[in-house]
This record gives structure tokens, C-alpha cells and sequence, in this order.
């Protein structure tokens, strides 16, 4: 089954920065809630109850899962590398937030990068620079990539183990109160326009009361049209090198709605992504 339907890593056109889907069906770097491997089975069926978007992507299908959370993020990163050498956007579908650090060390090698971090919380617990990271801390050990430049951290509300607003000085935490009011100038002037980008979603950004399906709720979250604002201006302003959506947990959702959702915001970028398109030819 692929996302929207699209057609598979046989029989799609390799056009110049296209959207290509991947899945990564694990959650070893979110031990206290289970459940997240399921994913992208549960986003790829919720999207097929959709419209189809109106630019077209491909679907490279998953990566399996290996019980070696390591390990299995260098395969996240060679598949990372092979779309990147194929002039392919990658669209990672989680799994759990750990997964992000794979395509964003090897993006971040090829040129400098900002990463816009779409999530409840900063993901920026300690680290003790030991080679295993989880979703908790898995922004801090990016933040250590040289190639990351620049982080804007969007729809933080949570605070998991000390005060993790303080990111760096290439760092913005944009709170979720701020969110909902920011326009569309004030995002952009965030978000360097000589920077391609990376977009991290976590689903919990979203409000629990309407995306319940995830391990790490928190109230007051943003309305899933804001996010779909969101990423309308940044797909149709900024050149994105890569996008990822993360902890999507069927096994804690309440009839597909969380599923349903992650499935409308991608569909929201890949109504927009000619803008990509163009820029790619």
C-alpha cells in the first residue's frame, strides 16, 4: 500500500525533486510508549480516504525494522543518500522521533541546513555524547551536526527534564501561544532564505483533544490548520531538502483521527510542492 496511491520506487518518474515517501517502522528510541512502528501503515491507509494532492509523489515503501536502534538508522541514512544522489525529496514517515537524526546528519553533510522542529516539545533533554540517542534528546545531538545552522523549534509547550528553551544562539523556540498568532512574514523572517530546510513534524504538536494517537500528549496544542498554514508557507517559500513526520501511535488513537491528520498535513505540502519543483529544474 502507498501513500495517496502514489506510484512505487518501479514506476515513478525520477523528475527532479520530487516527493519521495519512505517508511521508518520503529519506535526502539521511544521505549515508555510503544506503538509508533505502526505508523505508516496507519498513515498510508488514513491517506487513501483522502484526495489525492495535487502534485504527485512516490513511495519507496519502509525500511524494515531491526531490534538495534543504531544500526538501523544507518540504513535510514543510506536510503537518505541514495534519494539525495537521485535529486529526491525524502519524506520519512515514523516511527519515533528518533529517526530524524538519520536524514538530517547526512543532508546536513551536503550544506548547511535549518531545521524547522514542528513539536510539543524541544526534544532537547541531556545527552551524555554517547552514541545512543532517543526521542527525548535527539534535537540536542543534531544541534551538534556542523552542518546545522540554524533550529526553529514550533508549538513547545512541555517542559520534559529541565528548562529546554534555551536551545543556542542559533536557536528559536516559538511556543504554541505564539504559534497560533504568527504570520506568515514572521515565519519566514525566522527561517533563512539562503538555508534549505528540514521539516521535523511530531504529531503531538497537534492538540491531543484532536490527534490523541501519540505516546507524549500535551494540552494546548496547535489547531491542525495552523500547521497546515505552516507548511503552505514554508513548501511555497523556502527550498526544502527534507520532511519527516513522527509518533503517530495507532495503537493510542481514537477512531484513525491522528493517522487522518498527519495524512491532511502531508497531503497540504504535496498540494504545494510545483513550488519545489520549480525551484529543483
Amino acid at each position: 500500500m502507498s501513500l495517496f496511491d502514489w506510484p512505487d520506487r518501479e514506476r515513478a518518474p525520477a523528475e527532479p525533486g520530487m516527493l519521495c515517501v519512505v517508511g521508518a517502522p520503529t519506535d526502539l528510541g521511544n521505549p515508555i510508549a510503544r506503538g509508533a512502528a505502526k505508523g505508516p501503515a496507519a498513515i498510508r491507509e488514513a491517506s487513501r480516504r483522502l484526495p489525492r494532492p495535487r502534485v504527485a509523489g512516490c513511495d519507496w515503501g519502509d525500511v524494515d525494522g531491526l531490534a538495534n536502534l543504531a544500526r538501523y538508522l544507518e540504513r535510514l541514512a543510506e536510503t537518505t543518500r541514495e534519494l539525495r544522489d537521485r535529486h529526491l525529496c525524502p519524506l520519512f514517515l515514523g516511527g519515533d522521533h528518533s529517526i530524524s537524526y538519520a536524514p538530517v546528519s547526512v543532508l546536513q553533510a551536503a550544506g548547511d541546513l535549518c531545521l524547522v522542529w514542528i513539536d510539543a516539545h524541544t526534544d532537547f533533554s541531556p545527552w551524555s555524547d554517547t552514541a545512543f540517542h532517543d526521542h527525548k534528546q535527539v534535537l540536542r545531538r543534531l544541534s551538534k551536526l556542523r552542518g546545522v545552522r540554524r533550529i526553529v523549534q514550533i508549538g513547545y509547550r512541555g517542559i520534559t527534564v529541565g528548562d529546554e528553551r534555551s536551545l543556542g544562539d542559533s536557536a528559536v523556540v516559538v511556543t504554541s501561544a505564539r504559534a497560533r498568532g504568527l504570520t506568515d512574514a514572521e515565519l519566514l523572517a525566522l527561517v533563512p532564505e539562503e538555508l534549505p530546510c528540514y521539516v521535523s513534524i511530531d504529531i503531538d504538536a497537534v492538540d491531543p483533544f484532536l490527534a490523541p494517537g501519540t505516546g507524549a500528549p500535551v494540552l494546548d496544542g496547535l489547531h491542525p490548520l495552523r500547521v497546515r498554514q505552516i507548511l503552505r508557507t514554508l513548501v511555497r517559500n523556502r527550498r526544502l531538502a527534507g520532511l519527516d513526520m513522527v509518533e503517530v501511535n495507532p495503537t493510542l488513537d481514537v477512531e484513525d483521527s491522528t493517522s487522518t491528520i498527519a495524512a491532511e498535513l502531508i497531503r497540504e505540502a504535496a498540494d504545494h510542492w510545483d513550488a519545489q519543483l520549480r525551484g529543483a529544474r
